[in-house]
């Protein structure tokens, strides 16, 4: 009941469960370990997860707790985003076999440290144990989160050796890496060389092609779906709207969008298809009609629409409707910095400096701080990172007498 529960998602009563297990004497093994634990990364309870632990460790004690166990503690710790204790305890396990190698890097990786995940693998192999299609999955989502392109060559060669390249999870993130680093000529390889495509290969075949500016080929493949007997799902319409708005095309935007009812299923537009139309009218310069799109949806619009809306404002100089988006945006997420910063910075636009002094002013009566830009530049068999305003770099003097030097007689490739 405990592990029922929580793996078909009823965190609540799996906890319940557990804790009427725990009252009736009735002492916890593995399998009660590992659904209580599952249930707490649901819920992202960290407190009632460390009870748990401490529960783990005294049954441990007795030699009654196996690796599964720890691999959950090591699972749930990183999806409650305390990466810290996961370490910790993954530095403290003897054997580690694969699946607590893969739960570690699949938590470095939500936790958005991919790099880690790339070093994880070299100490994994050098402990001799060989990755399995899962370890070389996560790290290819590894390289596309960093646009590693010539590493993530690199773990398809080693894939290709290893036979686990017709795998579609594999075939998924491949996919998703290429498209990622550009290379879209590689995303199609591995699209089109895969015998059997399940309706997720598709849908990041479309969305790969829509972010790489290949509108038409993606909107083609999404009529190919249909032509297939693939239903086409609320993610692959997802995918062929923000296609569509990546390109401009209004018109096709506005048809996909108004036939997604459609091979007799009932598929409602949910707040990302409504994210998708608000951009794509918004980069179009259709700014009153995204504003009329935006009051009349059923739903009460987020901060992410207002803030695309607002970047479309941005885009083409509307500094009375930005100046409705920020206030809209203060009301629904004040406490995110950035939007303060917009807001100063829309009434720098109409060159009001009084408003912006004030709302500048008020950012540091709150002790707000915008959060630096971070750009990675990969340069031969590295990868450099910089921050905005940053000094720290060890070659930073030979960086500005380039950029000096070229300002002074650009080179013309």
């Amino acid at each position: 009941m405990v592990t029922g529960h929580a793996h078909l998602g009823f965190h609540h009563q799996s906890l319940s469960f557990f804790k009427r297990m725990v009252k009736a004497n009735v002492a916890p093994n593995g399998y009660s370990f590992s659904g209580a634990l599952t249930a707490c990364s649901g819920l992202k309870v960290l407190k009632l997860g460390q009870e748990i632990h401490a529960q783990v460790i005294k049954t441990s004690a007795l030699g009654r707790c196996d690796s599964v166990v720890y691999n959950g503690l090591i699972g749930f710790y990183t999806k409650c985003h305390s990466l810290t204790y996961a370490k910790r305890l993954f530095g403290l396990m003897p054997d580690k076999g694969i699946f607590t190698w893969n739960e570690m890097m699949s938590g470095y990786l939500c936790n958005g440290e991919a790099e880690s995940v790339l070093k994880s693998l070299g100490l994994m192999v050098s402990e001799g144990i060989r990755p399995d299609e899962y370890s070389y999955a996560i790290c290819i989502d590894a390289c596309s989160t960093l646009a590693l392109m010539w590493q993530g060559v690199q773990i398809h060669s080693c894939l290709v050796k290893s036979a686990f390249d017709q795998d579609l999870v594999v075939r998924n993130s491949l996919l998703d890496m290429y498209a990622k680093c550009g290379c879209i000529a590689s995303a199609k390889l591995v699209f089109y060389s895969m015998p059997l495509r399940d309706p997720v290969l598709w849908t990041a075949m479309i969305s790969a092609l829509g972010k790489c500016g290949f509108v038409r080929e993606a909107i083609a493949l999404f009529e190919e779906i249909g032509k297939s007997g693939i239903v086409r799902d609320e993610i692959s319409y997802l995918a062929v709207l923000s296609a569509c708005s990546h390109g401009g095309l209004v018109k096709e935007g506005w048809h996909y969008f108004q036939s997604m009812v459609e091979e007799g299923k009932i598929i409602c537009p949910k707040e990302e298809h409504y994210g998708c139309m608000v951009d794509l009218l918004g980069r179009s310069g259709r700014l009153d009609e995204a504003l009329e799109f935006i009051k009349g949806m059923p739903v009460a619009p987020s901060a992410a629409i207002w803030s695309s809306f607002l970047n479309s404002c941005r885009m083409h100089g509307n500094v009375e409707l930005g100046r409705f988006a920020a206030s809209q945006l203060l009301e629904v997420d004040p406490e995110n910095h950035s939007n303060w910063v917009i807001l100063s910075s829309i009434h720098a636009w109409e060159r009001n400096w009084t408003e912006t002094w004030r709302v500048r002013q008020s950012m540091k009566g709150e002790s707000m701080k915008k959060e630096p830009g971070c750009s990675w530049v990969e340069v031969k068999d590295g990868v450099h990172v910089f921050l905005t305003a940053d000094r720290r770099h060890p070659e930073l003097y030979e960086i500005l007498h380039s950029l000096y030097t070229f300002e002074k007689d650009p080179v013309i490739i």
